[in-house]
């Protein structure tokens, strides 16, 4: 017994040494792992802009320990080396890092590929992408054109399927970009869309920084354009800039240096291919050679025009008050030696919350200054019909100042030209609006706004004696200047609810809005000296002879509304939205000055039912069609009203009488051109969002086209009527695809991909007062004298009708199908030649990131469409040849000897694909105190353009009536190439 005893407390101790042997080991290893444990700390941004991102949740990985970012951005935690840190937030894809021994983690998040959550702006508020029913297209930050832009549509261009943003004046430093979505709907009303920055619409967009814009929303169906009635006919683009966050202080500097390389122009001959020309097939015009070889192109252009631009963002503030305040620096030189162009803008945007957060306050300040030297187009004109022989100056001849004279009809010395004007203007803008939003509850918003836009501008220009079209006029000096002011107002109140699966969102509103404007103007002639320039105006004796001229001119114009709209969806699935507006114009006639726009728009989330649930490839499909009804006021001031103009003098009771006439009819009945559109649309994304896109079918009829007719005297007043008789159907498809391609660690690929179709037709254009079917449009001058487009009903706006060229004869001489008995085609007999709009266009942008490194580039294609090549249709030939240059392509193929004559031979096919951009960009790591972010980067704007176009580039003006002609006057294209630096301290 003893022993077993003894053998139990041997036991006993064993047991107990295995249990303080056990509690010594654990209590090492909690020695242990607190050595282990580190403090990290950090601070979270968004990959694409740098700001910081306040709510992050931070986790470790197989843990119930984690942290949230705060206001600022940053947050704190404690974990072990070795654990994963998982940061996650809403509308960004989830990063997991492993912790090394670092005690400093800063974390750049990358946004969703296509996120469901995704703010998109609509009229007068916000929604998220998977709530959207109608056709609008949501562009943000990331997805951006890289590089300087002197607008921020040049962010957009190639991004939105059926939006045309094209820059036909090329490298102009004062050149804006046109803008057509969806065709043309009009006339002779405004075809561009309506603009709207941060809540204010008609904003001019050079008071704009490119890089201080967030996102752009593209309102393009009639259904989510309604809201804006008469403004929404050609749709609305929506452009929200940066704004006031609550966080730290900081300061954001963007700055760039761009030269322009390889100049674009129509090309002509050199001096010794002219003269080769000249000995070959011109001999009789051998009295043409001068001897110089000059190169007129070269004399009046900037061998490598360099610009420069800066953009400071100051920022910060807390919950209760925060700022950003911008100065933005834009000098550009343009290819012209005269040409340039400085803006400078300065804006601040305050947001201030009173009342225990229950009023909101959002102020905006903004001044805008540009000095600029516009460009004379003219210039290259005369540069490349110029005989490259003749020398530049002449220093015997006094009477042109040492310039060369050679005399023809409107043929002048283009660096004369040059030399010989002063030209300058100013413009400056100045904006101020404030947004009041009253919390009534926690489900209703009382928001206010008050906005006043004001600018005024001033041009001077004076010619000198020596100014070749001015000579023997002693000088021409010309004044002109104007103001306007845009006073707007908008009240709205937002209601939102939501019970069980119910989610109600309804809004009421009230939109007040006057433009003002005036201008003036003064020219004078004969001056005894250009010393003063266009300082001493009066000076001249052309207004003491009666042959000086002056005008003035005042508008003014008003346009109130009362709207409303409710959105509703059921779980998400089922979703609904409709809307009226109530719109009246002082523009129109006094029977209608008032128009109603409805509009009704329905979804149906299908992935959400239950029959795909299991279909797991599906992320988000939704079905949509909308209607809606907009118009379009963009028209000038009182076309309704009788005008009256000055008539004559008659002699009475010993003196002169001025008598005045009508110079328009009244027209009480103009009114509204309406515009119906009905729109189907699918929104996809599949296989984890890695492919999403969206597929639009549209059908559009603009009726009560405005336009001006010929009428009888009497019974009406004048021999003119401006009135609405017209419709004009536009039918199309869009397609837009955005795929993932990589996304794997440090690699990540995304490409983006736009169609669109679009077929015009101009359904009606008489009636049973206006009998007439078609009109000659697109006059082409000079030797030519022909028009070369008709809108004819049943056709499309911008077709050539001409003669059908089928070759040359033996003699070197056109020949025309079914020509008359001289060779030329009577014009009962001409037919379809061409059409300036394309059969589709493309797009195609890709991004791509690997670690720090991105690149990008941006190509677009516009297939089919006709342009007419006025230099092949006047130069190339050997009619002028002398006096005149000719084009290159008559130099290559000289049997053609016959004269100029408009055919189908110089409407040319207009396909072209387009390198616009590409871009290498590196987000330098950096640790200093002071810098928080640091990237740079080169782009390549407009770096080539392939196509069988002859002439100096097919993306020509397809705006207005007479779209696809390339005139005579232009300005050159260049390649851009920009360096660039973004700081954030």
């Amino acid at each position: 017994m003893k022993a077993a005893i003894f053998r139990r407390k041997i036991a006993g101790a064993g047991t107990a040494m295995m249990l303080l042997l056990s509690l010594l080991l654990l209590s090492g290893s909690g020695y242990a792992q607190q050595a282990d444990v580190l403090r990290v700390k950090g601070t979270v941004t968004d990959l694409g802009t740098g700001e910081t991102l306040p709510g992050v949740n931070i986790s470790i990985k197989g843990t119930q320990t984690g942290a949230v970012t705060d206001i600022y951005g940053k947050y704190s935690l404690d974990a072990l080396k070795g654990s994963v840190l998982v940061f996650s937030f809403v509308g960004y894809e989830t990063t997991e890092v492993t912790l090394g021994s670092q005690s400093t983690l800063n974390v750049r998040l990358k946004p969703t590929v296509e996120s469901l959550e995704e703010v998109v702006v609509i009229g007068y508020g916000l929604t998220t992408r998977k709530e959207v029913t109608g056709s609008i297209a949501s562009v943000k930050a990331d997805d951006f054109n890289r590089g300087a832009h002197s607008s921020p549509m040049g962010l957009l261009q190639g991004k939105v399927a059926g939006l045309s943003i094209t820059r036909p004046d090329g490298a102009d430093p004062q050149a804006g970009y046109q803008i057509l979505l969806r065709g043309t709907n009009t006339l002779t009303s405004g075809q561009g869309p309506l603009v709207i920055v941060d809540g204010v619409a008609g904003v001019d967009l050079k008071n704009v920084s490119f890089e201080e814009v967030e996102s752009i929303d593209v309102l393009k169906d009639g259904s989510a354009a309604a809201i804006y009635g008469t403004r929404g006919s050609n749709g609305v683009i929506i452009i929200t800039t940066k704004r006031a966050k609550t966080g730290q202080s900081k300061v954001e500097y963007s700055g760039y240096l761009s030269a322009q390389v390889n100049p674009r122009m129509v090309e002509n001959l050199t001096a010794a291919q002219f003269k080769e020309a000249i000995e070959q097939y011109a001999p009789d015009k051998v009295g043409s050679l001068y001897g110089a070889e000059t190169d007129w192109f070269k004399e009046i252009t900037r061998p490598m025009p360099v610009s420069h631009k800066h953009n400071l963002a100051i920022s910060g503030g807390n919950e209760n008050f925060s700022h950003r305040t911008v100065f933005f620096v834009d000098k550009a030189e343009g290819l012209l030696k005269d040409n340039e162009s400085n803006r400078y803008l300065l804006k601040t945007n305050i947001n201030q919350k009173a009342l225990g957060d229950l009023l909101t306050l959002d102020y905006n300040l903004s001044y805008g200054m540009r000095n600029y030297k516009p460009a004379n187009y003219d210039l290259f004109y005369q540069a490349f019909i110029r005989n490259p022989t003749s020398p530049v100056y002449d220093p015997g001849n006094e009477y042109t100042g040492g310039y060369t004279l050679i005399s023809g009809m409107d043929y002048y010395n283009p660096v004369a030209m040059l030399n010989e004007r002063i030209r300058n203007g100013k413009t400056d803008d100045m904006g101020a609006n404030v947004r009041a939003t009253l919390k009534l509850s926690n489900h209703l918003n009382w928001v206010n706004l008050v906005s006043v836009e004001k600018s005024a501008w001033e041009e001077l220009s004076y010619r000198t004696k020596y100014y070749p079209s001015r000579l023997g006029r002693n000088g021409e000096a010309e004044i002109s200047n104007g103001r306007s002011s845009d006073l707007q107002y908008e009240s709205t109140v937002n209601f939102t609810e939501s019970f069980e699966k119910h989610n109600l969102q309804a809004l009421a509103g009230y939109s007040f809005e006057e433009f003002e404007s005036n201008n003036s103007y003064m020219i004078n002639s004969g001056f005894d000296t250009d010393i003063y320039g266009p300082h001493n105006i009066g000076s001249g004796v052309a207004l003491s002879e009666g042959t000086a001229s002056m005008g003035s001119y005042k508008g003014k114009s008003r346009l109130i509304s009362f709207f409303g709209r409710v959105m509703y969806n059921f779980d998400e699935k089922y979703l609904a939205s409709a809307s009226l507006r109530r719109e009246g114009s002082s523009r129109f006639g006094k029977n209608h000055k008032w128009g109603w726009f409805p509009s009704v728009s329905l979804g149906w989330r299908i992935n959400k039912e239950d029959f795909l649930n299991d279909v797991q490839w599906v992320n988000d499909l939704k079905i949509r069609v909308g209607y809606g009804v907009t118009g379009n006021q963009d028209i000038g001031n009182y076309r309704s009203l009788l005008l009256m103009g000055r008539a004559g003098k008659f002699y009475y009771n010993g003196e002169w009488i001025n008598t005045y006439q009508p110079v328009t009819n009244p027209n009480p009945d103009l009114k509204w051109e309406n515009k119906s559109e009905i729109n189907a649309g699918v929104d996809f994304a599949m296989f984890d969002n890695r492919l999403s896109g969206t597929l639009d079918y549209y059908y559009r009829k603009s009726t009560d086209l405005l336009y001006t007719y010929n009428v009888s005297v009497p019974p009406y007043l004048y021999k003119e009527l401006f009135t609405n008789v017209g419709t004009i159907s536009n039918r199309g498809i869009e397609l837009t695809l955005k795929h993932v391609s990589v996304n794997k660690g440090k690699l990540n690929w995304t490409n983006m991909l736009t169609f669109s179709r679009n077929k015009n037709i101009l359904e009606k254009f008489s009636n049973e007062e206006f009998t007439d079917t078609s009109y000659d449009l697109g006059w082409i001058g000079g030797a030519i004298g022909v028009n070369a487009q008709k809108i004819r009903e049943g056709e499309a706006l911008g077709t050539f009708y001409g003669p059908v060229w089928i070759g040359l004869d033996e003699l070197g001489n056109d020949l025309f199908k079914n020509a008359n008995p001289v060779g030329l085609v009577n014009p009962e007999d001409w037919e379809v030649i061409g059409n300036a709009f394309p059969d589709f266009t493309l797009g195609w942008g890709s991004f791509l990131t690997y670690g720090n490194w991105d690149i990008s580039f941006a190509l677009r294609a516009s297939i089919g469409g006709e342009v007419l090549n006025t230099y092949r249709l006047y130069y190339e030939n050997w009619g002028t040849f002398g006096l005149n240059n000719v084009t290159l392509t008559q130099f290559e193929n000289p049997e053609f000897r016959g004269n100029a004559r408009y055919s189908s031979k110089y409407v040319e096919d207009a396909t072209y694909v387009k390198l616009d951009n590409i871009s290498v960009g590196y987000n330098m790591p950096v640790s200093l105190k002071y810098i928080t972010r640091l990237r740079v980067y080169a782009t390549a704007q407009d770096v080539f353009c392939l196509t069988g176009y002859k002439g100096l580039d097919p993306e020509v003006n397809l705006g207005g009536l007479t779209p696809g002609i390339e005139y005579l006057s232009y300005y050159p294209r260049t390649t851009l190439l920009t360096l660039g630096v973004n700081v954030t301290f």
